[in-house]
């Protein structure tokens, strides 16, 4: 199953570690890739050198395996068009200013079939009324590797 964790999910490993125990155990069952709009929110985030090496240590693997996606136009239209039809309905992310990226990721997963683990989970499943898209919080993830 092709699997991708969105920033959030890094960002919690980065700063504590939250997949030490997950990597080991998705090897066999799953395909993890990484979207290059995590990619870019990771290394944007980066306040150091040091910051960036960690990062880089994260994403290189993906970029040489051939496993970093990058969305293409018509990833970007489905992402949009969530996007309007969220604001049709009246709601919004919670998140506006990242709410674009936040849908691309979205469509980025979905395109490629893949289970989406988050933190923001509110915000995913909105989207996921617009396109179709598996979504999970790590906690329910890691419960299903059990």
């Amino acid at each position: 199953m092709n699997l991708l964790f969105d920033t959030s999910v890094w960002v919690a490993h980065v700063r504590g570690g939250a997949l030490d125990t997950v990597l080991p155990r998705i090897r066999r069952g799953f395909f993890l890739g990484m979207d290059a709009v995590t990619a870019s929110e990771l290394r944007a985030g980066c306040r150091s050198k040091r910051e960036r090496r960690s990062i880089e240590r994260i994403i290189h693997p993906f970029e040489r395996a051939g496993r970093l996606s990058t969305p293409n136009g018509s990833e970007w239209e489905r992402a949009a068009l969530a996007l309007s039809r969220l604001r049709e309905a009246g709601h919004t992310l919670r998140n506006p200013g990242g709410a674009l990226l936040d849908a691309v990721i979205a469509a980025v997963a979905s395109a490629r079939g893949a289970l989406l683990v988050s933190e923001n989970l509110a915000d995913f499943s909105r989207l996921a009324t617009y396109m179709p898209l598996t979504v999970r919080s790590l906690a329910s993830f890691e419960s299903q590797l059990s």
